[in-house]
């Protein structure tokens, strides 16, 4: 479920027209991140050579110490990471999350549609479909 709230549904690549089958999750919770890398291990089963992890974070960050934390949350190494984004410094009295923001991708067409299913599923036994 926690996936259905947050993570991403198909798209469609306008380049080639097609849909885009990418599970992807965003969070600055290093316990969600962590929580999501089990249900892709232990549930899907995912092939962890083809699993990412990328990196928000803001200019008053340490991006390589955020990739150290990161990695070990997320049990992506990281040279699995694709390019780190640096945001905007934020205006305003809110400060940035210190532990940035960390994104797991991955691809598989097969395990995109099990998920789906596994959602469809939990939303019928809640009998809200």
């Amino acid at each position: 479920m926690l996936y259905a709230c947050e993570g991403t549904k198909a798209r469609i690549d306008r380049r080639y027209n097609r849909l885009i089958y990418s599970i992807e999750l965003t969070n600055s919770d290093p316990k969600i991140i962590k929580f999501f890398r089990l249900f892709l291990d232990e549930i899907l089963k995912i092939d962890k050579y083809r699993i990412r992890g990328q990196l928000f974070f803001y200019p008053d960050l340490d991006k390589n110490e955020l990739i150290k934390f990161w990695s070990k949350i997320s049990s992506i190494p990281p040279s699995q990471f694709t390019k780190s984004i640096c945001l905007k410094a934020k205006i305003g009295k809110f400060k940035s999350n210190p532990l940035g923001t960390f994104k797991i991708r991955y691809y598989c067409k097969k395990d995109f549609l099990k998920i789906q299913k596994i959602i469809k599923d939990v939303w019928r036994d809640a009998r809200v479909v």
